[in-house]
């Protein structure tokens, strides 16, 4: 290095020798650090990862599987499920689950909410796909549910009071009968409900009102993820009667099970207890 004297300063000229001071240098030593980082990052750092994985959590790292026994398993095989993703069950011997908006109901491919506002008319009423002729003749049919009917299924189907009510213009309401949105084999007519609710805004329409308890939000919203695999203790307070009913089984004998498969707050703080479904429902399955 020399150094030079201008305006009473000294100026710290490079040579060209100098080390740091070859942009190709600079490039070679990015390049090295790279391939450094790349087979700490994508080889070893996951191998030992997937190693002490296998040893010491072996069923978390498979995904926590579980058999129609209610055991968890390593073995695909032998699995119904997994305890950390819901699943569909419709059944009225069954506990059900929160709704999902994760593709054709719990897909753990397409994961994810409805990405619908709070205020969204699809969310709170519903859509309807209207009929069409062509190519082929097809009824008008159920696009979206939406929180109303939602509502209406829960409280039909697990004996919660309530009413319907047109409600006109002028804010007058008429009782509706609910067999007026009855199909032909007792079922309720979803795409008849969905019509009737007041759409965008509107202040005449169908509502459902004087429900005879609260309803639970995740009744009746789905999650973020659309997988979760536990409702509210609350919501499955509810469907003890449905089940213990349609099981001949006395509510406290199924209040005790709901009990034994609610998980609390993680590490005791985090979060709200939540009842896992499956395998509520596989213990279920295992009495007689």
């Amino acid at each position: 290095m020399k150094s030079e004297k201008n305006t009473g300063h000294t100026m710290i000229m490079p040579r060209p020798g100098d080390p740091g001071g070859s942009i190709l240098g600079h490039i070679w030593a990015s390049i090295g650090v790279t391939i450094v980082l790349g087979i700490i990052c994508c080889a070893i750092y996951p191998a030992v990862i997937y190693v002490l994985g296998q040893t010491f959590f072996r069923v978390q790292a498979d995904g926590s599987l579980l058999t129609k026994d209610g055991h968890f398993t390593t073995d695909d095989s032998q699995a119904v499920g997994s305890a950390l993703i819901g699943q569909n069950f419709s059944d009225p011997k069954y506990f059900h689950p929160r709704p999902s908006a994760a593709g054709n109901g719990y897909d753990p491919t397409s994961s994810g909410g409805s990405n619908l506002g709070p205020l969204s008319d699809k969310l709170i009423n519903g859509v309807t796909t209207p009929a069409t002729t062509q190519p082929t003749t097809q009824p008008e049919s159920l696009s979206f549910d939406g929180i109303r009917l939602r509502t209406i299924h829960y409280a039909n189907d697990n004996g919660i009071t309530f009413k319907l009510y047109n409600v006109a213009a002028d804010g007058t309401k008429t009782e509706v009968p609910l067999k007026n949105y009855l199909n032909k084999d007792g079922s309720l007519n979803d795409v008849g409900l969905v019509d009737a609710f007041p759409h965008n805004g509107a202040t005449a329409g169908l509502i459902a009102a004087d429900f005879g308890t609260l309803i639970p939000g995740d009744a009746v919203t789905a999650s973020g993820s659309g997988l979760d695999p536990h409702i509210s203790p609350a919501n499955a307070s509810l469907q003890i009667n449905r089940v213990a009913a349609a099981r001949k089984l006395s509510p406290d004998k199924v209040k005790t099970l709901v009990d034994k498969f609610t998980d609390g707050p993680d590490l005791g703080i985090l979060g709200d207890p939540g009842v896992n479904v499956l395998r509520l429902n596989i213990a279920l399955d295992q009495e007689k």
